[in-house]
């Protein structure tokens, strides 16, 4: 019976990372069974849960290291994807930015019981807008029975600008 892993690789970006690190794992008897992947800035992170035969685990971690001695690789085993009762939620967030917004908005899931599955938050300048503007795209884990116009309303009570879509 396979087994799998959740591997954590970041280092610089180069071209056909993606394909070359799929292509060698591949070659060692391993299969990612979902991944994501962010380049920003020249440099590269992802994670991936790969699965592959027990006596071949330590084999292709190993061969990793080796083969892309410029990533850095933590290995650690997979967490439970989705507990029991819950559901996936879909969130925009836009507002004028301003220090420790995404610290707030953090602590108002944790407070809710959500979990941020993925959160994408970007600042940039509008024309018009004196101000820096803050947009995050969100998918959390939330209990069954939430409701996403409640979860919407609680983050929005953040300040007048907020503005939440619900996707």
């Amino acid at each position: 019976m396979n087994r799998n892993f959740v591997t954590t690789v970041h280092g610089p970006d180069f071209p056909g990372i993606i394909k070359a690190l799929a292509q060698f794992t591949r070659s060692r008897g391993g299969e990612w069974l979902s991944s994501k992947v962010i380049k920003l800035d020249g440099q590269f992170a992802a994670i991936m849960n790969v699965v592959v035969a027990p006596e071949q685990e330590e084999g292709l971690q190993a061969a990793l290291r080796e083969q892309f001695p410029s990533l850095t690789f933590t290995y650690s085993p997979p967490g439970n994807q989705f507990r029991i009762g819950t559901k996936v939620i879909n969130l925009v967030v836009d507002c004028i930015d301003r220090p420790g917004l995404t610290g707030d908005l953090s602590t108002i899931l944790a407070n809710l019981d959500i979990r941020v599955e993925n959160m994408d938050a970007r600042r940039f300048a509008m024309d018009g807008i004196g101000d820096p503007v803050y947009s995050a795209k969100l998918t959390l884990i939330v209990p069954e029975a939430a409701v996403s116009e409640t979860i919407a309303g609680e983050i929005e009570a953040l300040s007048e600008d907020v503005r939440v879509n619900v996707l």
